[in-house]
């Protein structure tokens, strides 16, 4: 090796070791900058007719485990999911009360009840009535804040999904405009780990907001997408547009007809110009946009609905009647008749039959409606899972009631109207397939007396103060009742009406306050609502417990989740930083290395130099 190529070693062996030790210097300085990676330098020699020429960087490098920082992204928008989700069932179960406790919806229904039997007790004691006024109104007040808190967290909701929705949209623009540059710088040779550190950042965002997938692309690039496919960044930036509710109530719902449409929806608009509804598409089912989106069409509404359930069976409780038919027949057809004289929009008939030839038993519930736009009615609108709804118009009168049924029925069947407000439903005879079983109607009272165990004690303050009746024309009246059940008025102002169910009743007659009593606590009632499984028999105070505790649970178990999300999230974490994550004590170690090196190649120069001026004198 000649002196000039001893020299020319050295000295690019001078000028990357100061490159490496540049490099280690700034691995120091970052080493809790939060997103930076660390870096190291390649380096290659220069080989020329089979001798080392010469060594030169071959540009910086990130020091990653991509494996790693993909499950970090997955794994991101799982705790954001959770977090969110947790935050919110946390804020649900506050409302509802820890059972027993002297807040709890529970603790306040127990208080009634007791008013009612100390009115039971001592029907003729003015304080006992008004005792029981004063709690039946505490607890349609609990009702209506609870209700009210569920919207609140509803419109929060919405108002948080806009929100993330801009986020997004902004972080996806950053991404693109580094991505860019990244591009651009890569194509001239150079390694931009720097602004790859920062767009791995925004990415990490991403995920907090949304499930991803990120393919990496020649050039240093990236593609972004949903799990589902939902394309996010592929050279330029999607953009989402998000139009929030400012007015969240029980009766407003997402819905996948517009016209219908009553909360924001998460439209994608592709950078060809293309738009696409991805609100319930799945593409969002994790990360804080998918919780906040579930939040507010599925989780709360379910809370709303238990709180709605629970208010409906109080009011029937009170008022409603169970009138069963009489016996009918028609030479050797056998039947029942009812007198629908006092049935109530939202009233029901229920029909049970046998077919002989099967054995299979039937349940038909016939809804009354006062107008053919409410048709037809889901099977939902009873708690029932073993029946048929099947909603029946009664605005045109008697006969055209009796042709809706007959042609439900089918000919086995014969539906009459003999006279009046009466219906008579008949099989097909002793030696048909059809065995009529019952038949019962459910009705509202809508009299402050004149009958003993019904009183519609509490009303629809939100209508006029109406009597609850379950109606389906227009809004169905459950909806949100909760939020506008009240005492009724004419009870507040006549509490001897909780006695007094006619004008000859006696002060101290204990019918109607033990059969008040006995309803709240004794009579069971099918109840139901979303998650609960199949209904169950249960009495009203029963009912208020049960969705007590199951909104408990609910919150118990997302809080579970979360933890345990916590724990794979720092387990990823703590795997992502072992790849990539400055160790200080390891680049000062490299950095004495590095010292050594650059002292080495400047001794080397040092030494040509003074042969070069030794032979010089020569």
């Amino acid at each position: 090796m000649s002196l000039n190529t001893a020299l020319t070693v050295a000295s690019s062996g001078l000028a990357t070791t100061s490159r490496e030790m540049d490099v280690v210097a700034a691995n120091i300085a970052n080493a809790d900058t939060v997103g930076y990676t660390k870096k190291i330098l390649g380096r290659q020699e220069t080989v020329h007719e089979g001798q080392t020429t010469s060594v030169y960087s071959t540009g910086m490098q990130r020091k990653i485990d991509l494996l790693a920082q993909k499950q970090f992204w997955t794994e991101n928008a799982a705790t954001d999911y959770s977090s969110t989700i947790n935050s919110f069932l946390a804020q649900v179960d506050k409302m509802f009360g820890q059972p027993g406790s002297n807040t709890a919806l529970d603790t306040m229904f127990n208080d009634f009840s007791k008013s009612l039997q100390a009115l039971a007790a001592s029907p003729d004691d003015q304080t006992a009535k008004l005792e029981v006024v004063n709690k039946a109104t505490l607890l349609s007040q609990r009702l209506n804040n609870s209700s009210d808190t569920i919207q609140a967290l509803r419109q929060d909701t919405e108002y948080k999904l806009d929100q993330t929705v801009d986020d997004l949209n902004s972080v996806l623009k950053n991404i693109e405009r580094l991505d860019h540059e990244i591009r651009q710088i890569s194509m001239s040779g150079e390694q931009p780990a720097g602004l790859m550190d920062q767009r791995d950042q925004l990415i990490s965002q991403v995920s907090g907001m949304v499930n991803i997938n990120v393919e990496q692309i020649p050039g240093n690039s990236v593609r972004i997408t949903t799990t589902a496919g939902i394309p996010l960044y592929d050279e330029n930036a999607s953009s989402f547009q998000f139009d929030p509710n400012t007015k969240v109530s029980a009766e407003t719902n997402w819905d996948r007809d517009p016209a219908k449409r009553e909360l924001g929806s998460l439209v994608l608009n592709t950078p060809n110009g293309n738009s696409y509804d991805v609100t319930k598409g799945h593409g969002f089912s994790g990360g804080q946009i998918g919780a906040l989106i579930e939040l507010r069409d599925e989780t709360l509404p379910e809370a709303q609905a238990q709180l709605d359930e629970l208010a409906a069976g109080m009011a029937k409780a009170f008022s409603t009647e169970q009138v069963a038919g009489t016996a009918a027949t028609s030479g050797a057809q056998q039947g029942f008749s009812l007198d629908l004289a006092s049935l109530q929009d939202g009233n029901t008939v229920t029909l049970t039959y046998k077919n002989t030839t099967t054995g299979e038993d039937h349940t038909v519930s016939f809804v009354k409606v006062d107008s053919a736009s409410s048709l037809p009615l889901g099977n939902d609108v009873t708690a029932r899972t073993d029946d048929k709804v099947v909603g029946i118009d009664f605005s045109s009168g008697m006969a055209n009631v009796v042709a809706q049924i007959q042609a439900e029925l089918g000919g086995n069947f014969t539906v009459s109207n003999p006279s009046a407000s009466n219906l008579t439903i008949l099989d097909d005879g002793a030696a048909g397939v059809i065995d009529i079983q019952s038949m019962t109607a459910e009705v509202t009272a809508t009299n402050l007396q004149g009958t003993v165990g019904a009183l519609p004690l509490f009303v629809d303050g939100g209508n006029g103060n109406s009597v609850y009746t379950g109606k389906q024309d227009g809004v169905p009246q459950k909806v949100g009742f909760a939020g506008r059940i009240k005492v009724n008025p004419d009870v507040v102002n006549n509490p001897d009406l909780l006695v007094k169910f006619n004008s000859d009743t006696g002060a101290a007659d204990q019918t109607r306050p033990n059969a008040l009593f006995d309803a709240l606590t004794k009579t069971d009632f099918k109840l139901a609502y979303k998650g609960s499984g199949e209904p169950a028999n249960m009495t009203i105070t029963e009912f208020s417990r049960h969705i007590i505790s199951y909104q408990a649970e609910q919150a118990s178990d997302a809080k579970t989740r979360l933890e345990g999300q916590q724990i794979v999230m720092n387990n990823v974490q703590a795997r992502v930083e072992a790849g990539s994550k400055v160790k200080v004590d390891d680049e000062l170690a490299r950095l004495l290395e590095l010292q050594t090196a650059y002292s080495a190649n400047a001794r080397v120069m040092t030494a040509v130099r003074e042969m070069m001026n030794a032979l010089l004198r020569v």
